[in-house]
């Protein structure tokens, strides 16, 4: 939580404030309005101590692996406007290991730098990349930056102005309201792409800051080959989105061999006719094909048919285990705990990350079929509102060695909720009501 609830509005013009006020009081009235935007601030997050430091890598493909992948690939392709590219090679950078790859990527950077990202915020792991993007720029590169108004204000971030006051060409995101038949929305942006060259970029859940390179359980990957450069293709939308004036020139598709690693695209994106929704019904549709076991840890997870398809599955036998966080802001707290109390009578497990750190990580594995990591976390905003990417991979081996090195660990630390977590007080089952009422905007 990067802001006390009073202070929320600090983060807005007067004018962006009643703009606000007046759009959320057509949604659900003046109560709505508070929680909605409390919640919308509050992605970023305090943890004191980070987990150990995990070897970097990637898993080869064997014949009958790309076959399972494909056949996977297959039943979710429907449901993703980006074609799965194959020529590719993925590494997973955890916690503490992050940070170093990001530099070094930006310092290899031989013709374009895209950084988005939802935070950027006024320390030194910021402030370093910040300069490192103004060097590249310096130097003649391609630099094209894009923060959310409202992350980066709620991390009190003047970061951003050094850029620009760099030359560095910036977009500060929204938020744009839409409207379209049924749904009404924020549109902000929650995506973490860090991109260089056409052929390389890192995304996941850090946004930039020592919150989530120093501090928080969180993770990056680094792809290379087709599907990064379609990752600048998505970068490229959210600077039109966004209304960024600077041109981009996109670089060539890559040529030559990177890999073998099939990697899917989905996206969260609103305001783009046919795309409003990729990750949910992506996320839906992989549930509902698990055979043996689902592993997911968000920090925000309250999203109601979600957690009914997992039910599903946990009634048909596949074994459903949720990692949440209790190192999160007072809000969002409440609304993960009251959909685990409405979920374990289901059959569906849960346990709090325990290593005295908030776990920033958003991941849903499946069996050892599929992976769907980025910045998308399991609630309403995600699902329905902000510019949210993640990819999907479906490389047994990979799938296999994120169980064995993040999701499996997670669990076998967590503690699990005791029935006071989940008690709620009569006093209080007013305010969860409506919580749960709202919660598709929180």
């Amino acid at each position: 939580m990067t802001q006390s609830y009073p202070l929320i509005y600090a983060i807005l013009t007067a004018q962006e404030e009643r703009t606000l006020k007046a759009w959320f009081n057509r949604i659900a009235g003046v109560a709505a309005v508070t929680t909605a935007l409390i919640a919308l601030a509050g992605c970023g997050g305090r943890a004191p101590t980070g987990m150990p430091l995990l070897a970097g890598g990637q898993s080869a493909m064997s014949a009958d692996d790309m076959l399972r992948a494909k056949a996977f690939q297959a039943q979710l392709a429907p449901n993703a406007a980006r074609p799965t590219t194959w020529n590719n090679k993925i590494a997973l950078y955890p916690d503490r290991q992050a940070l170093p790859m990001v530099l070094d990527m930006i310092d290899k950077a031989k013709r374009s730098v895209y950084f988005e990202t939802f935070e950027l915020h006024d320390d030194q792991s910021a402030i370093t990349i910040a300069d490192r993007l103004i060097a590249k720029h310096k130097a003649g590169l391609e630099v094209r930056v894009i923060v959310d108004r409202i992350g980066t204000k709620s991390a009190g971030s003047k970061t951003y102005q050094r850029l620009i006051d760099h030359g560095v060409p910036t977009v500060v995101y929204g938020p744009f309201p839409y409207w379209r038949a049924g749904e009404k929305g924020l549109n902000i942006t929650h995506r973490k792409l860090y991109l260089v060259d056409g052929d390389r970029g890192m995304t996941g859940g850090m946004n930039l800051g020592d919150d989530y390179f120093v501090r928080d359980h969180d993770m990056l990957w680094m792809v290379e080959g087709e599907a990064a450069h379609i990752l600048h293709q998505e970068f490229a939308t959210d600077w039109r989105l966004g209304k960024g004036t600077a041109k981009i020139n996109l670089p060539p598709a890559p040529t030559g061999s990177y890999g073998s690693e099939p990697i899917g695209i989905a996206v969260t994106s609103p305001r783009e006719a046919g795309r409003e929704q990729e990750i949910h019904k992506v996320l839906l549709k992989a549930v509902d094909n698990a055979k043996t076991r689902i592993d997911i840890g968000y920090p925000f997870f309250w999203d109601d048919a979600l957690v009914d398809h997992l039910a599903k599955a946990e009634a048909r036998g596949v074994q459903v285990r949720v990692i949440l966080t209790k190192f999160s802001h007072s809000m969002t707290n409440k609304l993960d705990r009251w959909t685990a109390k409405n979920a374990i009578p289901k059959g569906i497990d849960f346990k709090w990350y325990s290593n005295a750190t908030y776990a920033h990580i958003k991941y849903c594995v499946i069996d050892n079929s599929f992976l769907q990591v980025g910045s998308s976390n399991g609630d309403g905003l995600t699902f329905f509102n902000n510019q949210e990417l993640d990819l999907l991979l479906t490389n047994p081996q990979t799938v296999a060695n994120f169980r064995s090195r993040i999701s499996d660990p997670d669990w076998a630390g967590g503690v699990d909720l005791s029935p006071k977590d989940i008690d709620i007080p009569a006093s209080q089952k007013p305010l969860y009501s409506l919580l749960e009422l709202i919660d598709k905007y929180m």
